[in-house]
């Protein structure tokens, strides 16, 4: 018995990466409950408490020897079975035992029912998963809010995927997968940390962590950007549709650095690194502006406006696209005009010039079409200043483009909400 649980504690301290004094401990304590339950049952829970037993273990490693035993305070007269013992007895075990030290008897594991050492190890399990988890919560305290990697290990029942990481295990939470990915066992994966929960003891990971959280593509970008992670390159604005699409907004402190190109890199290569640990969802790099008009524009990219309509007070904004432009403005699903919105903060009107048309009365052409075209002046100043615009943040945010062929919406006049980062 005392080589197996010898080859036990080794065992739980290599695969744990604890300390064999701490797993000694742990098993103590689990003694300790197994040794209450089978001699101390007439006592209240209250009673136990107080008497505080001490259970000492002496591991010796060369003889691999694991001995278990019951501290006990030498008195003239014992009151207390389970704390004191007589002179005499305790001088059978040391000669030299005086009264008030403390000798060590020997725990009869043999005669421990099966219900008491399955206590036992079940609070042996907890403590060592507590002191797990504290190792754990050490090593990551000052992770939280970084990108960390990990290789899946399981999923359960309810689609949570369990990940191994340095040290331990962390927790991917079905709401925070990516819709179109199939993690598959063995798989590495990079995830964002984004919360590190107080150790407890219980069998879930306390390391929490994202693929959907728009802060897993900042960090990213962070590491395959120099210029960002130097401070050369500000990230302005950020919003994503995991798995789908992204878009960024990037803006450089010294005027001579080619913000989105630092960030798309040569023939693409940074932005498509970051797409494919991404597993392909699209990444718009966009050049910042203060300009409202000019950002909104280049927020719509690929697509080509030709007139922004914009109300100021309510942050509402009319675009008007050509015909064959129309799909590229909303985007599959209305991705690329929602993430525009978004990122914009505006509440944006895709609208095609016929449909514009439809709106103003024809029997009042002249009023209601020259308040449009002096709204449309007062936003771009003119309708080939809007196309110049266009055609420059189109030239300037060459990353990840849309194609045609990914906009199924048919209807013109698609808008989309006000939205925030």
């Amino acid at each position: 018995m005392n080589v197996d649980l010898v080859a036990l504690v080794q065992q739980i301290a290599k695969d744990k990466g604890l300390p064999i004094e701490e797993v000694l401990a742990a098993m103590c304590d689990g003694i300790r409950l197994a040794y209450e339950k089978q001699f101390m049952r007439d006592m209240s829970r209250q009673q136990r408490k107080r008497m505080r037993l001490r259970i000492a273990a002496v591991l010796d490693l060369d003889a691999r020897v694991l001995k278990l035993a019951l501290e006990k305070t030498v008195v003239e007269k014992p009151t207390n079975p389970h704390l004191e013992i007589s002179l005499e007895e305790a001088r059978q075990i040391n000669p030299d035992a005086q009264i008030g030290d403390r000798v060590r008897v020997g725990l009869p594991l043999h005669e421990f029912t099966r219900s008491a050492m399955q206590l036992a190890r079940q609070r042996m399990l907890e403590r060592i998963r507590e002191l797990e988890q504290r190792r754990i919560y050490a090593l990551y305290k000052d992770k939280v809010g970084t990108v960390i990697t990990g290789q899946v290990l399981r999923k359960d029942a309810m689609g949570n995927i369990y990940l191994a990481i340095e040290g331990g295990e962390a927790l991917l939470p079905k709401r925070e997968q990516v819709p179109t990915e199939n993690l598959q066992k063995g798989e590495q994966v990079r995830v964002y940390l984004y919360e590190l929960r107080e150790p407890t003891g219980s069998t879930e990971p306390i390391v929490l962590v994202s693929r959907t959280h728009k802060e897993l593509l900042r960090k990213l970008l962070e590491l395959h950007v120099p210029e960002i992670a130097k401070g050369e390159v500000e990230i302005k604005a950020l919003v994503r549709d995991p798995g789908y699409r992204s878009k960024v907004a990037v803006a450089a402190k010294d005027p001579t650095i080619d913000a989105a190109g630092a960030c798309i890199g040569q023939q693409g290569k940074r932005i498509n690194a970051i797409m494919q640990e991404l597993r392909n969802e699209r990444v718009d790099i966009i050049p910042w502006t203060d300009d409202e008009v000019d950002f909104l524009i280049r927020s719509l990219n690929p697509a080509k406006v030709e007139v922004v309509i914009m109300n100021f007070d309510e942050r509402t904004a009319t675009v008007i696209v050509s015909e064959d432009q129309l799909s590229l403005a909303i985007g599959r699903q209305g991705r690329n005009v929602s993430l525009a919105a978004r990122l914009t903060g505006w509440r944006i009107d895709i609208r095609t010039p016929e449909r514009l048309g439809r709106i103003i009365p024809p029997e009042t052409p002249s009023t209601a079409t020259s308040a449009a075209q002096e709204a449309a002046k007062g936003a771009v100043g003119s309708e080939a200043e809007a196309m110049a615009l266009s055609s420059t943040s189109d030239d300037l945010s060459q990353g990840a483009k849309a194609t045609p062929s990914e906009a199924t919406e048919d209807a013109a006049g698609q808008t989309a909400p006000q939205g925030t980062n």
